[in-house]
């Protein structure tokens, strides 16, 4: 398991450690991790996701400015080409 995924549960059960809820086994993994990801909990909880979603919304942004081009640059030359075969 990666350090990123391991982030990543650490912040979704970090709630439940704190108000004990958690198993034992849960409880102890915890623990031992406490120290390692407590700094990215207490800044700010969402930062992570958030700017997951922003580089998805980017790279979504990317994709459709290639395909539009792609789209006008097979338009170009479909009329160059129409017009270059009857003439």
């Amino acid at each position: 398991m990666t350090d990123k995924e391991k982030q990543a549960i650490f912040q979704d059960l970090y709630e439940l450690y704190q108000e004990g809820e958690l198993g034992e086994e849960a409880s102890n993994w915890m623990k031992t991790h406490e120290k390692q990801f407590q700094h990215s909990v207490k800044g700010n909880e969402f930062a992570p996701a958030h700017t997951e979603d922003q580089n998805d919304y980017l790279e979504l942004k990317r994709m459709k400015w290639f395909i539009s081009s792609l789209y006008f640059f097979f338009i170009v030359l479909s009329i160059w080409m129409t017009v270059w075969f009857y003439f």
